[in-house]
């Protein structure tokens, strides 16, 4: 028989919640999913497997993608207005795993939550719960795994999903209604990030506007401090397409996300560095297309967003800015010697077919393309974020 305190014990060791920190005032706090594992989908655990998987099965990029948002965010992130407070992590991979984080000078190393329903049901509750506490708070929610939509419904597939064939979507979160319900929650910003493909499918069309349960159900509240929420959301992809991942990597989207709120969707215009979703939105753009053209998809991964306002998220004193050198016509990339000069800097990069990627700190650069000793196209050009485009014209 357990005691309560036992009871108590296990409820904390057993909860998602990786990392916690007591803030006073206004604070962030975020949760984060990857669901790689689907027990019912081909190549899953469960010997009871889901009768119309149309084409789905196991993910390698989301368990990856999830533990590098997390990683991020205790490690890096900066919000001197709005410190993090709180992250949740539920990740789901076919062999469990610990995740391990520097929490300042130390290492820590905690056991994942799985992303079934039940735990993801719990965490976002939990979460929801927090942000009822202060109107100024700041919630982030990242999806990674697969997801299901026919416009404008969004269902986002749990480790279960397809455990049950006459209900798969129990399985499921419907994103659409829970963003939505999430408006009656007093905390007033909100940043949603869903890395999955929004492809329509037989599922979606036949159980035609259900998309799972959406976990917050609206209570028919107004929210409290009468002021309307501010809660982007960006998508990996366009609705109807593929978002995509090179093997053991996280994913495209998941990238291009870090190195944004790492510096590179940063503005200065109130005076430290600070990264904006607006930006934001710009900076991811701009890598997804370059992603895609180097990686020869078949079509360009584009990231649309809902309701993009100006959020404040990292502040960062030096951001690195992605840059991508290119001939005019880009042919002539492998004739040509790139190289790269500015204060203390000076790189170079031999002929190659493809542009020349680098990430550089704000400053002022020229760049060369040399095709030969008597041809040398330079241009000189300022570099900051949110990313630069350098063609040098091959007459």
């Amino acid at each position: 028989m357990r005691t309560d305190l036992e009871c108590d014990r296990l409820s904390v060791l057993m909860s998602s919640q990786i990392f916690k920190k007591r803030v006073q005032g206004a604070a962030t706090h975020a949760i984060v999913i990857g669901v790689g594992h689907y027990q019912h989908l081909p190549g899953g655990k469960s010997r009871k497997k889901f009768s119309n998987p149309g084409g789905m099965g196991q993910l390698n990029s989301p368990p990856q993608s999830a533990k590098a948002i997390a990683r991020w965010l205790i490690e890096e992130y900066n919000h001197p207005e709005k410190p993090l407070a709180s992250v949740s992590l539920l990740v789901s991979e076919p062999k469990k795993s610990d995740f391990t984080f520097k929490n300042g000078n130390r290492k820590t190393t905690v056991a994942i939550t799985p992303a079934n329903y039940t735990e993801v049901e719990t965490a976002i509750r939990d979460w929801q719960a927090l942000g009822n506490q202060n109107a100024d708070h700041l919630l982030l929610f990242f999806f990674c795994g697969h997801g299901m939509a026919r416009a404008p419904y969004l269902s986002l597939l749990l480790e279960d999903f397809g455990a049950v064939d006459n209900a798969p979507l129990n399985g499921a979160f419907d994103f659409g209604r829970f963003r939505k319900n999430m408006a009656e929650c007093q905390a007033r910003e909100q940043c949603y990030f869903v890395d999955a493909c929004r492809v329509s499918t037989e599922i979606m069309i036949t159980n035609d506007g259900y998309a799972g349960n959406p976990i917050i159900q609206s209570q028919g509240t107004v929210n409290a401090t009468g002021r309307l929420a501010h809660a982007p959301v960006f998508y990996s992809t366009l609705a109807g397409a593929e978002a995509y991942a090179e093997t053991s990597k996280p994913s495209l989207f998941t990238q291009a996300l870090l190195e944004a709120l790492s510096g590179a969707g940063a503005g200065d215009e109130d005076g430290p560095w600070r990264v904006r979703t607006t930006v934001m939105h710009d900076v991811i753009g701009f890598l997804l297309k370059d992603e895609s053209q180097r990686l020869q998809l078949p079509q360009l991964q584009i990231n649309p967003a809902d309701d993009l306002v100006p959020i404040s998220l990292n502040v960062t004193g030096s951001p690195k800015v992605p840059v991508v050198v290119t001939c005019q016509p880009d042919s002539e990339n492998e004739k040509a010697t790139f190289r790269c000069e500015g204060p203390g800097y000076k790189e170079s990069r031999q002929p190659d077919k493809e542009p020349w990627r680098l990430r550089l700190p704000i400053e002022t650069y020229s760049f060369h393309a040399e095709l030969s000793k008597n041809k040398v196209v330079k241009v000189e050009r300022v570099v900051r974020p949110a990313f630069r485009r350098i063609s040098l014209e091959v007459k």
